[in-house]
């Protein structure tokens, strides 16, 4: 018997990636896109707030940009990340509403999404120490 815990819309998205991860690494069930829907629908929601969070002028990549200039081109490049994750979970989405999408299938799209933000996440990371606590002196 598979035991699926709930997943709270405003759990933080590392919460929620790992969530999905446990899933996916756990024997598929009958129930297995069941469980990938309940929690994608959250996960993209964490997703959106973390992009309010990050992009535009009040964003933490703008205080980012402003306190090391040289890093914005690596801001461009995680904005640019957000547009690529925002498709491939909403391609996930829709293909798990298709009545003949695979398991296989599914569960490739999945592990390729989970793969991208967790990448993502450690770029987010990487961004934040290089801006404030790598000293290259004189900036």
């Amino acid at each position: 018997m598979s035991v699926t815990r709930a997943a709270p819309a405003m759990m933080p998205m590392g919460e929620m990636i790992r969530e999905l991860g446990m899933s996916l690494v756990t024997p598929v069930p009958d129930d297995w896109q069941g469980r990938l829907r309940h929690l994608l629908d959250p996960l993209r929601e964490a997703f959106a707030q973390h992009r309010a969070a990050t992009e535009g002028d009040e964003g933490l990549y703008a205080g980012v940009v402003h306190d090391a200039p040289r890093l914005a081109r690596a801001v461009d490049t995680l904005v640019a990340e957000h547009d690529h994750l925002d498709t491939a979970m909403a391609r996930l989405a829709r293909a798990m509403h298709e009545v003949d999408q695979d398991t296989e299938t599914l569960l490739r799209g999945a592990l390729a999404v989970l793969d991208d933000l967790k990448r993502h996440g450690q770029s987010d990371a990487d961004l934040v120490l290089e801006a404030y606590v790598t000293d290259i002196g004189g900036e």
